[in-house]
């Protein structure tokens, strides 16, 4: 008898164990059924306002364009922004907890992002935190506790730079390049069939190839002179051609002052013409310091907008010398 007490205490305790290991596991592995966020969803959203790591950002949507309700002036990329109110909305989770325990179990007392949706008269506030795999979601609306295995969108860790909508450095060809102006150099490409037709050279001494290389009138402070196309100049039209942007850093620079702390009070400056389908357009860049990274500062056009262009790829063209 005391042996059969003994397994069943035994038993009892296994059971105990097992029932502490299925909690913990339900809790941080969530089945795969999709529950939505009801919530969210039925809102129709005009104001947003998150905070994450950075900071805290709020933007306000009228009609159509979504703008930052701190700066009416920042030239804020609206349709990004519905995508991100988009994603929120659309949020699902594997598993949810209608009688959860308390919030510092699943790390939302200090959560990795706070999202306020509003429709203008209704206000839902998402908290959400990371643990492991799993991101557990809370809203304002009700005490449910959410678990999802595929996050909250990756714009949610934006800074307020990363909502700027700015203009990239336009593509050109090679072959559509007819004049580039880099610092106080500028090298036109030549037209070679009129040229020749007014040369008095022998054609029989000119092969194919001669006649086809591009030809490029070059003016700095030595002089000018005309060059035939060589590797030196092909890699300088790459170098020119292939920065690029990787971010954005400022915006609405316009003083002497303002450009100081990037290096544009006096920068390199490079001009680059090119023919389009349409005709002849053209861009002015204007490169700064480095920003201590990965990149150098720089703006497009004297658009006021600060960019982070690729540093490499400004290291290259400041080495080639023509």
């Amino acid at each position: 008898m005391k042996k059969q007490v003994k397994n069943l205490c035994l038993a009892a305790v296994v059971l105990a164990v097992l029932g502490g290991i299925y909690a913990i596991v339900s809790k941080q592995e969530p089945e795969s059924t999709a529950v939505s966020i009801e919530p969210l969803a039925s809102l129709t959203v005009t104001d947003l306002t998150y905070s994450n790591a950075q900071g805290q950002w709020h933007f306000v949507k009228e009609g159509d364009t979504w703008s930052n309700a701190d700066d009416a002036d920042c030239p804020l990329n609206s349709d990004a922004v519905q995508d991100l109110v988009n994603s929120l909305q659309e949020l699902t989770a594997a598993r949810r907890f209608d009688q959860p325990d308390q919030d510092a179990d699943y790390g939302l007392d200090v959560p990795d992002y706070t999202v306020t949706l509003s429709d203008g008269n209704t206000e839902v506030t998402l908290t959400a935190r990371t643990q492991d795999t799993v991101t557990y979601l809370k809203t304002s609306a009700d005490d449910t506790v959410y678990a999802s295995t595929t996050g909250v969108p990756e714009s949610l860790a934006n800074g307020l730079t990363d909502w700027i909508a700015y203009e990239n450095i336009p593509y050109s060809t090679e072959s559509a390049l007819t004049q580039i102006v880099w610092n106080d150099t500028t090298i036109e490409r030549v037209d070679t069939t009129t040229e020749q037709t007014e040369s008095t050279q022998d054609a029989s001494s000119s092969t194919d190839d001669e006649e086809q290389a591009s030809q490029w009138r070059i003016t700095d402070s030595t002089g000018t002179r005309t060059v035939t196309q060589d590797t030196t100049m092909d890699t300088f039209l790459d170098a020119v051609r292939n920065l690029y942007v990787i971010d954005c850093a400022d915006y609405n620079i316009q003083t002497v002052e303002q450009k100081q702390a990037y290096g544009l009070d006096s920068p390199n400056t490079l001009q680059v013409t090119y023919t389009t389908s349409d005709g002849t357009a053209s861009y002015q860049l204007a490169i700064g310091t480095s920003n201590g990274t990965d990149g150098y500062y720089a703006m497009l056009n004297e658009n006021g907008i600060v960019l982070v262009l690729e540093g490499e790829s400004v290291d290259h063209l400041r080495s080639i010398s023509i």
